[in-house]
């Protein structure tokens, strides 16, 4: 039994709709349909047909913004990859382009479609002189705002030319005044970029290291992250799914506020986890060593205060 079995009469009739409306080439009125059909059919096929109308249509925000819902899923055939790319440019997204222009695993199709950013970068600076000026200095002083103002200009910021969100970061890096939250999104946005070369950065403790981002594995693909993954679903994935959710989110959090000193830190996973554990459920725990005990009531400080603001 195939999927259309299961789909209601008004649903099939609404697909129906978009496939004429967009062999008709009405991009807007498929977008419309297609929209009413996603919110009750949540798959890559419909995805594609609305992401497809859309583009058509010239909503490239709205068509990049149901891309993501399945980026993976367009990285599969090169027409379609490019495809999120040049929405990416078409929204002047140009951190983001690159982000995803570097995942192509066939490299003289991805240096095609990097020159293709640096092509829409100069142009943009042509035209946009001033307003990534003004961009610019405020990613420069993101310490000076407030954190709304701050999640706001970094927004902004990642529609810089490539280079020029490099060079911001690489001194917001070294800036004792910017938040370990944003330190940590810096650092994250830079490996995306696949940044090449030693860098500079203030960790937790005031101290100033380098780092090759080359050279380290974004957290996500790190061991220490897979383990302790691992040990919260294997003490609570199947008694209480509810809290092993929350504090999966919660253990990401700290760990990417102590990137990219993990290991580091967190010598003892099972003792991290045990006491992530006995803090969701209240109980006191004192297993961890006081070097790492130190270290994780320090994240919950900073993850509390920024969740107060």
């Amino acid at each position: 039994m195939t999927l259309e079995d299961h789909l209601s009469p008004e649903i099939k009739q609404l697909i129906d709709r978009a496939q004429t409306e967009m062999s008709q080439k009405n991009w807007h009125d498929a977008a419309e349909t297609l929209i009413t059909v996603y919110e009750s059919l949540t798959t890559f096929d419909i995805n594609y047909r609305l992401v497809t109308a859309l583009f058509m249509d010239e909503q490239y925000q709205l068509a990049a913004s149901y891309a993501d819902d399945f980026l993976y899923n367009y990285l599969e055939e090169e027409t379609n990859f490019r495809m999120v790319v040049t929405l990416a440019i078409q929204n002047q997204n140009f951190v983001y382009a690159q982000q995803i222009a570097v995942l192509w695993h066939d490299e003289v199709v991805k240096s095609a479609v990097l020159k293709d950013i640096r092509r829409a970068e100069s142009e943009a600076q042509e035209t946009m002189a001033t307003t990534f000026q003004t961009i610019g200095r405020q990613f420069y002083h993101l310490s000076d705002y407030d954190m709304l103002q701050q999640r706001d200009r970094y927004e902004s910021a990642r529609h810089l030319p490539v280079a020029e969100f490099v060079k911001g970061a690489q001194f917001l890096l070294v800036d004792p005044y910017v938040t370990p939250i944003i330190r940590a999104t810096l650092f994250e946005d830079l490996q995306k970029l696949q940044v090449e070369g030693d860098i500079a950065y203030r960790w937790l403790d005031d101290k100033t290291y380098t780092i090759n981002l080359s050279q380290v594995s974004l957290l996500v693909d790190s061991p220490i992250f897979e383990t302790v993954a691992d040990l919260l679903d294997e003490r609570l994935g199947h008694d209480d799914p509810i809290a092993m959710d929350m504090l999966a989110q919660q253990v990401r959090f700290e760990m990417t506020l102590l990137y990219p000193r993990v290991t580091e830190i967190i010598t003892n996973p099972e003792a991290w986890v045990t006491a992530s554990i006995g803090q969701y459920y209240d109980k006191s725990t004192d297993n961890e060593p006081a070097e790492q005990r130190k270290w994780h009531q320090h994240v919950r400080s900073l993850i509390a205060s920024f969740f107060a603001n």
